[in-house]
């Protein structure tokens, strides 16, 4: 499933605050709070992929502007 930045970014959020929380209620990280740090990590990595593709797509749309100002 693909969501957008804002949309990963809440997601990321919200699973930060539960990690915060779960650890000040049990004073040590628990098997639920790896799994939220792995989810985290993939969140993470597609915010990354994202930020990437509109990067890319910044690019080309200014080496297009280019191209036609030469032409």
């Amino acid at each position: 499933m693909f969501l957008n930045s804002e949309a990963l970014l809440a997601r990321k959020m919200i699973l930060e605050s539960k990690w915060n929380q779960q650890f000040l209620e049990q004073g040590r990280e628990t098997l639920d709070m790896l799994k939220i740090e792995l989810e985290l990590k993939e969140l993470k990595k597609q915010l990354r992929v994202q930020a990437m593709h509109e990067e890319v797509s910044r690019l080309k749309s200014e080496e297009d502007d280019i191209n036609y100002i030469a032409s």
